[in-house]
């Protein structure tokens, strides 16, 4: 599973998106994947869930959240989708509230497609500060992909 590849393939970026809230940007990315065919509509109900009984644990860097639930919650193909928002909405961790601008949502056919290839490569993208900065303020799927060369 190739970052860049799948966010080709499922046609699954979003940019500059307006949201009222947590839950609404995360449905923007599961729902670009579930228009693709990579995972059901449970997949979202089940990352809901798990971020209310959990909390926000996916914030991988400040501004920057990458939503994912189990396998099994409805999972079809390794695939991400890539979500800007235009205004940062608010995530409650530990009685902090975190602003986030930018989700990838992971979906992962398993355990160790998780851990191999999707946090390494959203680890990598995100690794460089200046990324998140041309990620946050980019204007076109072009601008996003060519930081992934």
């Amino acid at each position: 599973m190739n970052l860049k590849e799948a966010l080709i393939e499922n046609n699954s970026i979003s940019l500059q998106c307006e949201v009222k809230n947590w839950k609404e940007a995360i449905k923007v990315g599961t729902d670009l994947l579930e228009k693709s065919g990579a995972i059901t509509e449970n997949y979202y109900k089940s990352i809901i869930e798990n971020t209310e009984k959990y909390g926000p644990y996916y914030i991988i860097v400040p501004g920057v959240a990458m939503p994912h639930a189990r396998p099994e919650a409805g999972v079809k193909r390794d695939s991400f989708s890539l979500v800007t928002l235009k205004e940062p909405v608010i995530f409650e961790r530990d009685g902090e509230k975190e602003e986030v601008c930018i989700l990838i949502t992971l979906a992962a056919t398993s355990s160790e497609n998780h851990n191999e290839f999707g946090i390494v490569q959203v680890a990598d993208l995100f690794e460089d500060e200046e990324n998140i900065e041309k990620i946050k303020s980019a204007k076109s799927i072009e601008e996003i992909l060519n930081l992934m060369n």
